[in-house]
């Protein structure tokens, strides 16, 4: 009798006190006990995140599949457990209506220009897990650790032939792999035995190939795909390695975005997100740093009308 009253106590409250608006929200989810002795949840539906300024919409619910409607201008809600003896757990975090359940979108931020590496020699790992030494410089100059005014530098590269010079600086302006052999000496005839440098020079950046899953349709000189035609980047770098492929857009004409990481999902997003005409910007950087040329790709939607 006692149950039965203050049910009835909590329905005329929110008649009379809180009129009920039309119903224009449903979520939908599941209460589970993690305790056998819960009967009851709670439900509390606020306008705003003040919980001091405003009475909340209050509702009952058994565990258990729930469709909680949500009346119009609430945009939270919060929940607790009620057991036995009518002990009362603590609320949960108060809920955003519009984002409950969903996975919150992750927001894409602009990556940094991979700087050019200013030690002489980087070591980079291979697929097979070694590391190569890359030389990061076009000109190597060799000071010796005893400076004198006199001495000579006898040298040789790749396994040619020994030469002589007075000269510490060695020009390295072709890719490859290059193995420096030199020895200094000083005007006694004194050495400090012979050097050797085993490195890699490339200065050269990826290159991009930019096709599609179907051939585009040739007409006029225009080419012209569906909208569920996919894009496929294809980027070598026979050299250090390819590091990233990066793009920009520009929508509608709006001026150029920052450039990020292209991945599996992105031509879907930037096509989805331009309503007319899209610039597409595509750029791949080795591990060294060094920047291919972007390719554009130029997009102009046209409706069936």
């Amino acid at each position: 009798m006692i149950q039965v009253r203050k049910t009835f106590l909590l329905f005329s409250f929110i008649w009379f006190v809180i009129p009920i608006p039309i119903l224009s929200k449903q979520i939908q989810f599941s209460l589970v006990p993690d305790r056998e002795d819960i009967l009851q949840y709670e439900i509390e539906l606020w306008k705003t995140e003040n919980l001091d300024s405003e009475i909340p919409f209050r509702v009952l619910a058994n565990p258990g599949p729930i469709n909680l409607f949500i009346p119009e201008g609430y945009e939270h809600f919060r929940i607790r457990a009620v057991a036995k003896r009518k002990v009362r757990g603590y609320w949960t975090e108060l809920y955003q209506v519009n984002t409950f359940g969903k996975k919150p979108k992750l927001v894409e931020k602009p990556i940094v220009k991979i700087p050019v590496k200013t030690d002489v020699l980087v070591p980079i790992q291979t697929k097979e897990g070694n590391s190569e030494l890359f030389l990061t410089a076009k000109q190597v100059t060799i000071i010796p650790t005893t400076i004198t005014k006199k001495y000579r530098i006898k040298y040789r590269i790749n396994q040619g032939a020994w030469q002589t010079t007075t000269s510490p600086q060695f020009n390295f302006l072709k890719d490859g792999s290059y193995r420096l052999e030199y020895k200094v000496t000083n005007e006694l005839g004194v050495s400090d035995g012979m050097q050797v440098w085993e490195f890699k020079v490339d200065s050269t950046p990826p290159e991009t190939r930019v096709s599609f899953l179907n051939a585009p349709y040739l007409k006029n000189g225009i080419s012209f795909i569906s909208p569920s035609n996919g894009i496929l980047l294809e980027s070598k770098d026979e050299g250090s390695g390819l590091g990233s492929i990066r793009y920009r857009t520009s929508c509608d004409g709006n001026p150029i975005s920052e450039y990020y990481l292209w991945n599996k999902t992105t031509w879907n997003e930037i096509r989805s997100n331009c309503p007319k005409t899209l610039l597409i910007e595509i750029s791949a950087t080795d591990r060294l740093g060094n920047e291919e040329v972007p390719k554009q790709i130029y997009i102009q939607k046209f409706s069936q009308d």
